[in-house]
């Protein structure tokens, strides 16, 4: 029974059952997700550009040829940094958020940054586990 819990079997969180990768992978779509909707149609919430532009390169990096890839460094080390680079921005954009009063806005301007928190906790996970 303990053998099955340490490997993750028979768990009945959906996080736990994915790799670090997806985990980190998962955030920053959320991150971008939650830039495209809150930021960009909405102009309710701002994210940082370097923010996005981290959440970017998590998405679309590993999808470039293999092996100019492999030359930078392996892709678990790769997410492994990127994903705490984001956790990092992250952090910086809760802090500005306390900062600015962000939650006395309005229910969009908060819920944009709840799905932006999100993507970063989901993105921590990650990166821990890679």
């Amino acid at each position: 029974m303990a053998e099955e819990t340490e490997s993750g079997a028979g768990s009945s969180n959906p996080l736990a059952e994915q790799s670090g990768e997806t985990l980190v992978m998962w955030g920053a779509l959320i991150v971008l997700a939650a830039w495209i909707i809150f930021e960009v149609i909405a102009e309710e919430y701002f994210i940082a550009t370097s923010t996005v532009a981290v959440a970017l390169l998590i998405v679309v990096l590993p999808r470039i040829d293999v092996a100019a890839i492999t030359n930078l460094t392996s892709a678990t080390a790769f997410m492994k940094l990127a994903g705490y680079l984001l956790v990092a921005l992250g952090l910086t954009e809760l802090v500005s958020d306390i900062r600015n009063n962000i939650f006395d806005a309005g229910g969009a301007t908060i819920f944009g940054a709840i799905v932006a928190y999100v993507g970063y906790v989901i993105t921590f996970l990650g990166a821990r586990k890679a």
